[in-house]
């Protein structure tokens, strides 16, 4: 059987082959979503507005301590344009082990952090925004995505 230029691929191999290639463009979308997430309000103290990379000096504020894991992870924080950067390029790849560990790296990392930040007890001085979310949606996105990028 003969394929033609404009005929539809049909079978078992075109459908894996799609389903990877949604998997990967929604990973991508999903680190897109997340990674602008970042630079979204994510703290309020007073009236300035202050994104998830200018809120180290607030660890404490935030009832986090500077030893622990999530003050840790504030302080981390930088690391996550890499980091998303990394597992996206790695979903292109077709290393299975390398795919899934990145993803579960990076979704762990963020969403524990982001949740972490929107949980933090309100204050009369700091408020949180909505960066927070943006970023956990745009997270389970690439989660998604990873996961039907699966084989």
């Amino acid at each position: 059987m003969e394929w033609k230029r404009g005929e539809a691929i049909t079978g078992t191999y075109a459908s894996t082959v799609q389903r990877n290639l949604i998997g990967r463009a929604m990973a991508t979308a999903g680190a897109a979503v997340a990674f602008l997430g970042t630079f979204l309000p994510w703290l309020r103290s007073g009236t300035r507005r202050r994104s998830s990379y200018e809120i180290f000096s607030l660890v404490d504020r935030l009832g986090f301590s500077q030893s622990s894991v999530i003050g840790w992870g504030l302080r981390l924080w930088p690391i996550v344009p890499f980091l998303l950067a990394s597992a996206v390029t790695l979903q292109w790849f077709p290393r299975r082990w390398a795919r899934g560990g990145s993803a579960i790296v990076a979704v762990v990392y963020v969403a524990v952090v982001a949740i972490a930040v929107e949980s933090a007890p309100a204050t009369s001085l700091i408020a949180v925004e909505y960066g927070p979310w943006v970023t956990l949606a745009g997270m389970a996105i690439f989660a998604t995505g990873a996961l039907v990028n699966r084989q």
